[in-house]
């Protein structure tokens, strides 16, 4: 599930002479408040229980790695193990002893 980013924080009038918040200010804290549900839900989702990795094959890990950032982790079904970026061009199995 993709989160979109926080609304831009910008230098507006919050409240009118009456103390009541703007039009600005209304959509700013309703943008903020969707996203913050948002991240909560997907928390719920996805922390309360542990934490799942994306599953991939072997194929499908080789063919993300030139693209992935360093400490992307991935679990391989082909392998049935867990799989770490350590560097440019090394995918590391993580292996119990």
């Amino acid at each position: 599930m993709a989160i979109g980013g926080f609304p831009d924080f910008y230098d507006m009038v919050y409240t009118d002479s009456e103390g009541n918040l703007t039009s600005d200010a209304h959509l700013y804290n309703d943008q903020f408040n969707q996203v913050m549900n948002l991240l909560l839900n997907a928390y719920n989702q996805n922390f309360d229980s542990g934490v799942v990795m994306p599953s991939k094959t072997t194929v499908e890990i080789t063919a993300l790695e030139p693209s992935a950032s360093l400490g992307t982790v991935w679990f391989n079904t082909t392998l049935a193990k867990l799989q770490v970026k350590t560097a440019a061009g090394t995918v590391e199995t993580i292996t119990s002893v």
